[in-house]
């Protein structure tokens, strides 16, 4: 494998990243619902903070994080290729990110499955300790931990 390129995203990766949205949750559980489409990724890419992955010039990973009315960063997405994953790619782009919430200083959240045992501790390892139980946050079979990690001074 040619060695990994990360960078912020510009205007022109909005739909190769769209698609490989996509294309990383088909396996997913609820995958019908997971992907975004074109025009929010092409709003995100201008206004959010989008860090990408490429191998070579494809596209393989993505990471998203977005401002709310209250200030707190949304964690929206990350992805990587399924080809690809378990090489340290979808970490590196978290790792960009947060060095990125941390200079900006804010604090971000995301939400988790939580049966996801295997997410849950990485993103406590990244700081994302306050934990909250919300049942049907997306749907009535949907429970999800919203997660804050605070800006690292």
């Amino acid at each position: 494998m040619d060695p990994v390129r990360y960078e912020r995203a510009v205007i022109s990766d909005f739909l190769p990243i769209a698609e490989l949205d996509r294309n990383a949750w088909r396996q997913s559980r609820n995958s019908e619902f997971i992907p975004d489409g074109e025009h929010s990724w092409r709003l995100w890419v201008e206004h959010g903070l989008v860090f990408t992955a490429r191998n070579a010039d494809r596209l393989i990973g993505a990471i998203l994080a977005f401002p709310c009315a209250s200030g707190i960063w949304c964690v929206h997405k990350v992805f990587v290729d399924p080809a690809l994953r378990g090489k340290g790619i979808g970490t590196r782009l978290f790792e960009l990110l947060l060095q990125e919430t941390d200079r900006q200083g804010v604090d971000c959240f995301l939400t988790v499955d939580p049966t996801n045992a295997s997410a849950l501790r990485l993103y406590e390892r990244w700081g994302f300790v306050d934990r909250t139980f919300v049942k049907g946050y997306y749907r009535s079979n949907e429970d999800r931990y919203v997660l804050t990690r605070r800006a690292k001074k």
